[in-house]
């Protein structure tokens, strides 16, 4: 395995992307994070796994359990919001119209990469639900 890129943190290889997305954590700051890996017909996209509606991980009900069964959502276990894996707008559940917060991933060589020279400051209020 080669070493990643300098500030690239290496996540999957894009043809292992799961169909419900692939959960990974990663450090905000002084923070410890979590995301969501996607591959969808616009390509990849990586969110953070975080509720729009509570502050509450997508997947703090049934740890690894992202989205739908048939893969079509990303899901809240916890109150039900469903949302897009390609743009992360809530479709249905009581943060309708709200949208995932986006990660910056790069995919080089059929990998995916979160990149961390690209997240903004924890600490300049970017971080509520």
């Amino acid at each position: 395995m080669t070493a990643a890129p300098e500030g690239l943190r290496f996540l999957a290889a894009v043809a292992e992307i799961p169909l419900g997305g692939l959960a990974f954590t990663y450090q905000w700051g002084p923070f410890p994070a979590g995301g969501v890996l996607v591959r969808t017909a616009a390509g990849v996209r990586a969110w953070r796994n975080v509720c729009r509606h509570l502050a509450v991980p997508l997947d703090r009900t049934d740890p690894g359990r992202l989205a739908t069964p048939d893969g079509r959502h990303l899901a809240c276990g916890e109150h039900g919001a469903l949302y897009r894996p390609d743009d992360g707008v809530c479709v249905a559940g009581p943060c309708l119209g709200a949208r995932l917060r986006p990660l910056p991933v790069v995919v080089r060589d059929g990998r995916a990469y979160l990149d961390e020279t690209a997240l903004p400051d924890p600490l300049a209020g970017w971080g509520g639900p």
